[in-house]
């Protein structure tokens, strides 16, 4: 498989919206800045949501005074996470069930995008090594999302 790729549950849902606020979940800031760098550039009118940690998620979409987000991305690998934990969590509840959830992982390992998909993912995402590479696939995804 090579080094960037993306993978696209296709029997799952189809989702067209304008997207307006995004859930970004990851224990990275570096992570965080590439992805609010990439989307004020290329789609200053969506709101990212940043959050470091699930149980901080969970807590957010629990709570009904809330915005729920259109989608959410989601970090395969962070603590509280281990096993698409947070991501069973999120299919469990029903005010978020309708969010399409993307996995963005720097993990390129078959079982994974498998098990991301079995428990609800909409989409894995490889972190690419570049930023030039990330954005593409970021942009190329979130206008697919809007435009399907």
């Amino acid at each position: 498989m090579p080094a960037f790729s993306s993978h696209f549950n296709h029997n799952f849902y189809t989702v067209s919206f304008r997207i307006q606020h995004i859930a970004f979940c990851d224990d990275d800031p570096d992570d965080h800045e590439i992805f609010a760098t990439i989307m004020t550039s290329s789609f200053p009118h969506i709101k990212v949501h940043d959050f470091f940690k699930c149980e901080i998620l969970l807590d957010y979409l629990k709570d009904e005074s809330k915005l729920l987000p259109d989608i959410i991305f989601l970090d395969y690998n962070m603590p509280g996470n281990a096993g698409n934990e947070c991501l069973k969590e999120i299919k469990k509840m029903l005010r978020p069930l309708h969010i399409p959830v993307i996995i963005y992982s720097t993990s390129d390992y078959k079982k994974f995008i498998e098990e991301s998909y079995r428990h609800g993912a909409y989409r894995y995402l490889v972190k690419p090594g570049n930023y030039n590479q990330a954005k593409t696939e970021i942009i190329q995804l979130i206008n697919a999302m809007q435009n399907d």
